[in-house]
């Protein structure tokens, strides 16, 4: 048995061994380049922001590319962001109030604005919201309580991974 063949990687002069195993590496390599390419971004896979709670659970907010491709691009250099901040704390306290419904309230302890990391994505902005849940007048602290809003009103509540 011959094995794979690639015609640039195939010379007579080589053992009928060697073929293989250069047909492999090359096989490999385009692997790792097509595979490094798609997982560049992590499409999703890797938290924007995580954090792990006292049980080993860990909780993180994913935005995948495609989801941050359908928003509109926007540089601070140019004006306000296509989402007002006062918009998307709406939208971000609309969904944490239905989310976290055992709880009085929800109030914002902090908000951010950041730029996709993704060096295929550009000029892609989202929002980060740290809230915190209101229990009979007090303040409840709790890991991972953040809601991302993108620049088209899209809410991404953090999840457990």
């Amino acid at each position: 048995m011959r094995g794979i063949e690639l015609g640039a990687c195939y010379s007579k002069r080589y053992k009928q061994g060697e073929s293989v195993k250069t047909s492999k590496w090359i096989i490999a390599v385009l692997l790792f380049v097509v595979t490094g390419y798609t997982l560049a971004c992590g499409d999703g896979e890797y938290p924007i922001i995580s954090t792990t709670l006292e049980d080993g659970t860990k909780i993180g907010l994913f935005i995948s590319q495609e989801q941050i491709e359908k928003t509109k691009k926007w540089n601070p250099e140019n004006g306000e962001p296509p989402l007002s901040v006062s918009a998307a704390y709406k939208t971000a306290i609309a969904y944490a109030r239905k989310k976290y419904t055992r709880y009085d309230d929800v109030k914002l302890r902090e908000v951010s604005i950041s730029r996709y990391g993704c060096s295929l994505v550009s000029d892609r902005w989202y929002y980060v919201f740290d809230l915190t849940p209101i229990i009979d007048g007090n303040t409840i602290f709790i890991k991972g309580a953040w809601v991302a809003v993108l620049m088209d009103g899209t809410v991404i509540g953090a999840r457990k991974y």
